[in-house]
């Protein structure tokens, strides 16, 4: 039996390595943060023993206002929903901390679900990046609005996506499904020109 090996769906285009873009005389690169572990969590987060559980397993505090996120060198919490978030981890402890929350949730209406398969993350950073991105998103990108760990579900061009700040107007993560994700990849290439 042949060896299995996991790709991403950017390794093709991104064979070479991120793309450096050029946006009104400013540059911006775009890349892909493969291989995020994600998990869909659900859960009542008016329940201190499910945020206790959440703060103990991830690190992270529970984000419960509506488009923020709690955020790690490693690790993300993103609020999806009044009950729902996504975990992002790029420690290597999916496994054990999917595992651990499972067992801590346990008898409490929660649910882990692990999502990482189905989706991929964009990276886009540098003085051009929010430009790019409102060449196709409708959201307002100001620093005022949307500063560190603002995100919103959203669409990019054509394709839905998860918008994260990480640094105003200079560092963004997407998070697209993989089916989508040589497309926009390419449109904000295309637009990037």
């Amino acid at each position: 039996m042949p060896d299995v090996v996991l790709n991403s769906p950017l390794a093709e285009v991104l064979a070479q390595g991120q793309r450096v873009l050029q946006v009104d005389g400013r540059e911006c690169t775009l890349g892909e943060a493969a291989f995020d572990e994600m998990f869909n969590l659900r859960g009542d987060a008016g329940d201190a023993r499910f945020a206790q559980a959440v703060l103990k397993h991830t690190g992270l505090h529970l984000p419960v206002r509506a488009n923020t996120a709690s955020i790690d060198p490693q690790r993300q919490l993103l609020w999806l929903g009044p009950d729902e978030w996504l975990l992002k981890l790029r420690d290597g402890q999916g496994a054990a901390v999917a595992a651990a929350l499972r067992a801590a949730l346990a008898g409490i209406h929660s649910a882990v679900v692990e999502v990482g398969h189905g989706s991929t993350t964009l990276v886009l950073r540098g003085s051009g990046a929010a430009d790019l991105l409102a060449r196709g998103c409708p959201l307002d990108l100001h620093p005022r609005v949307f500063g560190v760990g603002a995100l919103a579900q959203s669409h990019v061009s054509k394709a839905s996506a998860t918008v994260l700040c990480l640094a105003p107007t200079t560092h963004f993560e997407l998070t697209v499904r993989r089916s989508f994700a040589d497309y926009l990849f390419r449109w904000l290439c295309a637009a990037g020109e």
